[in-house]
Parts: structure tokens; C-alpha cells; sequence
């Protein structure tokens, strides 16, 4: 039986479904890996910045090696009777530090772990198709410090160009915060974006504005991928009321799909969901 989440965003098996934005990034690719665990197929997180590393005994298998010829020669990706979920990651960034992180969603430790460029990710979605069953690959392509909101900088994201799905996160919890730098990661840029002003309270206007531009949300998304604005709200059982506007003005101004969810609620409660038909 499909998982909620799974449903919502029509993933399928084999699927490279890219994760960008803030606000909830790593809680969302592990609340996907989980429901395609639950399902009986097999998924793959790796990113193409920087995550923090996985508590042991997250994943069935952790991964580092520098190259994806590495990775497939370990062995472990290419037995897929013998693991469902792997995080896969290029090298340690800097000195361990297996300290939890007490706010993270999905169990992990300070350390840093880096990642692929794009065109490593599509060999290795290349590589891990020719093994016995689909496997979905679910890649952090963004980096947001932790913060709710952001705007990309000139070299952000990368996202793989073999994607199928592309989620543009965004915490509702940034409405009414100031814009600067306590919420949202390079505020200047999303003030230059949107023609808003430092420090005046975020909008529903702004946030759909900051998503739906061409070098915000919409930067650097596959012409072939689905975009689907993804709204957090953290655990809450209500929408926020905002929440349905801003999904109405995202899939009106380009976004395939917007939904709102909670993705630590139970079953990662889905709040919101509109296509525009």
C-alpha cells in the first residue's frame, strides 16, 4: 500500500526526486525514504551539497566512498536482497562529531558528510537501474542553514538533470517573522527577489512570490521534472490559514502541484494538496 506522501506526489519506484528550498528539507526526504521502506521498495538518499551524517542503524546501509564507481564496487548497492534504505555520500566534511543533533527529524549526528555533483547522481540513478528491482533516489540538492526560508545564491541548487520530481520546500512558520537573517538564509536576495524591504514581516504575497520566481523556487529545475511547492507546517493537525492561498497563487503562477503537510505528525499528516483542476 502506497504511503501518504508517496500518493501525493505521485512517486514511483526508480524515481530521482530532488529536494530544495528550507525549512523542512532533510524531514521531507526522510519521511519519503521511510514510506518507500514501508512499501516494500528501496531508496537511496545522497545529496549534492552537504547533510548531516545519518545515527547509525538509520539506514540499513551508510555509504562514503569518493566516486560512484566506488560505491557500486563496494558491493552493498548492488545487492539489493540485503538492504532497503542507504545513504550514500562522497567524504566527511572535517573533523567527526558523532554529538546528536537534538533538533533534527531524522536521527543524526553533528559530523558533515558531502556529496555528488549532478552528473554523479545520474550515473549512479544509472547504475543502481540495472540492478534487480527500481530503486528511488531522493537527493538534498540545497543547503539553507537550518533557516526557513531562502533564496539561491548564483551557483544554487544543483540539481541533478536525470530528476523526475523536484520539491521546493518552504516552512509556513517564516509568515509573519521579519525578513532577515534569524529566518531566512540570504534575505537580501529574496528582498531584491520579491521587492521586499529588510525586516518587514513575511507575507503569504512574499512567500508565494520568493517560489514562484524564476531565480528563486523555479531556479535550476529540469524542463522534463515535475515541480511541486512543498509547505511545512512542523506537527500542526490545521492548516495554517495562509495555506491554501499560497498553494492556489504557486500552482497559478507555475508549479505543477503545491501541498501542505506536517511532516512530523503522525503518517506525515498531508493538510492541502491542489493541481489547479
Amino acid at each position: 500500500m502506497m504511503g501518504q506522501l508517496l500518493a501525493q506526489l505521485a512517486v514511483q519506484p526508480g524515481d530521482c526526486v530532488a529536494v530544495v528550498g528550507a525549512g523542512g528539507k532533510t524531514t521531507l526526504c526522510w519521511r519519503l525514504v521511510q514510506e518507500l521502506a514501508q512499501c516494500g521498495a528501496r531508496a537511496v538518499f545522497t545529496t549534492t551539497t552537504k547533510i548531516r551524517q545519518p545515527s547509525p542503524g538509520v539506514f540499513d546501509r551508510l555509504v562514503v566512498a569518493q566516486g560512484i564507481e566506488q560505491v557500486m564496487g563496494l558491493g552493498c548497492l548492488g545487492l539489493p536482497d540485503q538492504w532497503r534504505t542507504a545513504c550514500v555520500a562522497a567524504s566527511v566534511e572535517g573533523a567527526p562529531d558523532d554529538r546528536p543533533v537534538a533538533e533534527s527529524y531524522m536521527p543524526a549526528a553533528h559530523t558533515k558528510l558531502s556529496g555528488f555533483t549532478g552528473q554523479q547522481i545520474c550515473e549512479l540513478r544509472d547504475a543502481i537501474s540495472n540492478t534487480q528491482s527500481p530503486i528511488s533516489l531522493i537527493v538534498e540538492a540545497d543547503g539553507a542553514r537550518g533557516l526557513l526560508l531562502k533564496a539561491p545564491a548564483e551557483n544554487e541548487p544543483v540539481i541533478p538533470a536525470c530528476t523526475t520530481l523536484v520539491c521546493v520546500v518552504a516552512s509556513l512558520e517564516a509568515l509573519g517573522r521579519p525578513l532577515d537573517e534569524r529566518t531566512a538564509h540570504r534575505p537580501e536576495r529574496i528582498a531584491a527577489l520579491t521587492g521586499a524591504q529588510m525586516g518587514q514581516p513575511i507575507t503569504a504575497q512574499l512567500l508565494a512570490s520568493l517560489l514562484a520566481h524564476p531565480l528563486g523556487g523555479l531556479k535550476g529545475i529540469p524542463p522534463d521534472a515535475r515541480k511541486v511547492a512543498v509547505l511545512m507546517q512542523r506537527a500542526e493537525t490545521t492548516p495554517h490559514p495562509a495555506a491554501a492561498g499560497v498553494a492556489h497563487a504557486l500552482v497559478e503562477r507555475g508549479f505543477d502541484q503545491a501541498i501542505v503537510i506536517s511532516p512530523r505528525a503522525e503518517d506525515a499528516l498531508s493538510l492541502i494538496s491542489t493541481d489547479g483542476s
